[in-house]
């Protein structure tokens, strides 16, 4: 992959649970000028605005939380958030885990002295760091889930159709009921019926975005 250079400096925090690893990453990545290192402690003082467009740099090796939630607890934190991930040397499906969980990148810990800038860059610029073949195997499991997704909204009938868009827009029962004059039993067992179809737990599973539900479906 070639180099790709940001027009501005590039914002990086970098989160790993053993303080002398957080030392080493920051130290390299200062090396680059076009880099303003943080430690998480000095991203979370700084103010909203500041915190900008953000890449994490997370070392998953040793960390106390799974990286999902670590990940979905970092996300809103920034408006344009990157994750590039630090960890041993994973497979291909390991990768396609990382993916699915929302990270743009993966740096084994071998190759981090040599590879982290430019992976930065490149998730800076909107693409992905991973190899070739990880990436398109997440693209057939992602167009698989896809598919799944229009099979499974084929299945449903049009009253449905009808109550779970309501359900969308966060009506409750009694709401649709009234509004398409039926009775709330009624409701409740087309609302059973249309999250045993798109295998949802709850009504919030069925207000997710497509993109939510294809994370969800795929790390399941």
């Amino acid at each position: 992959m070639g180099q790709i250079f940001p027009r501005a400096a590039v914002q990086v925090c970098v989160i790993a649970q053993n303080c002398l690893a957080e030392a080493y990453l920051c130290q390299v990545l200062r090396r680059e000028r076009l880099i303003r290192a943080l430690t998480l402690k000095q991203f979370m003082l700084s103010s909203p605005l500041q915190r900008g467009n953000t890449v994490f740099v997370v070392d998953q090796c040793g960390l106390d939380v799974p990286l999902g939630e670590c990940i979905r607890h970092l996300r809103p934190r920034s408006s344009d958030p990157r994750f590039v991930i630090l960890d041993y040397e994973k497979s291909n499906e390991g990768i396609v885990q990382l993916l699915a969980m929302g990270a743009h990148g993966y740096v084994p810990h071998a190759d981090v002295s040599r590879a982290l800038v430019r992976a930065i860059f490149l998730v800076v610029a909107n693409e992905f760091w991973v190899p070739h073949d990880a990436f398109l195997e997440f693209l057939r499991e992602a167009a698989s889930v896809l598919r799944k997704d229009t099979r499974d909204c084929q299945t449903t009938t049009p009253r449905e159709n009808e109550i779970l868009e309501l359900v969308r827009i966060r009506l409750s029962n009694r709401e649709i009921a009234e509004l398409l004059q039926i009775r709330v039993s009624t409701v409740k067992f087309h609302l059973s019926n249309i999250l045993s179809k798109m295998r949802a737990k709850s009504r919030r599973d069925l207000r997710a975005v497509p993109s939510e539900q294809l994370w969800k479906r795929l790390t399941s």
